[in-house]
């Protein structure tokens, strides 16, 4: 008995389990507001940052890849023409031929999902 109340003191004393990182639920994008209004979708496994990333803007979806950088993760499209280039919660994208020139996009807000004002009451 004594025993038994030892292995129970002891397992209500560690942590409980926590979820896997690759759990179903786990989302791996992200969405930035760019200073034009749009939305930035980036998609990429954050255990696995060898790996390719969707970049989705204006709709249309891209493979990107990661690039070595001096500060910050870059990631670039095989031909060239499209580049995300992140420093925490600001990053620069360039998206030939959509945008004439690279523009700057911010981390939205977790929790907000709409990229529509809310109207006033």
């Amino acid at each position: 008995m004594r025993y038994v109340s030892v292995a129970l003191l002891i397992s209500l004393m560690l942590p409980a389990a926590q979820a896997s990182n690759t759990a179903p639920s786990r989302s791996f994008t992200t969405d930035w507001l760019c200073d034009n209004g749009r939305v930035l979708r980036f998609n990429a496994h954050p255990r696995r940052p060898e790996g390719d990333a969707q970049l989705t803007y204006i709709g249309s979806r891209v493979a990107v890849t990661p690039v070595a950088a001096a500060s910050g993760t870059r990631y670039e499209s095989k031909d060239g023409k499209v580049i995300w280039h992140s420093k925490g919660d600001e990053g620069e994208l360039t998206f030939d031929p959509l945008l004439a020139e690279p523009i700057t996009c911010r981390l939205k807000p977790a929790g907000r999902t709409d990229t529509k004002p809310q109207s006033k009451k």
